[in-house]
């Protein structure tokens, strides 16, 4: 299932959007990396002003977990591989 408790949030705000050149100081605290600061172009501020949960009646499951494992099954078995690798290499 891609929710496995079948719950989202749902969250209502007000948002602003500001010139990240007119707060630097700001756009830098936000910034996730030193690389990417001067990319950033604007900065979207929301106030929350309410949130709830969505009833787990309304989220129907996209996928079973049998058609996960068989779509990640590929997957895991190549990370198992790549991680005895790397342990060979480290002795």
């Amino acid at each position: 299932m891609d929710y496995p408790r079948r719950e989202r949030l749902k969250i209502l705000g007000h948002a602003r959007v500001i010139d990240a050149r007119e707060h630097t100081a700001l756009a830098d605290q936000l910034s996730p990396s030193p690389e990417l600061r001067g990319k950033i172009e604007r900065l979207f501020l929301i106030e929350a002003v309410s949130y709830d949960w969505n009833c787990p009646q309304y989220i129907t499951p996209r996928f079973t977990e049998a058609e996960i494992e068989a779509h990640t099954a590929p997957l895991k078995a190549r990370i198992a591989e790549l991680e005895a690798q790397a342990t060979t290499r480290k002795v």
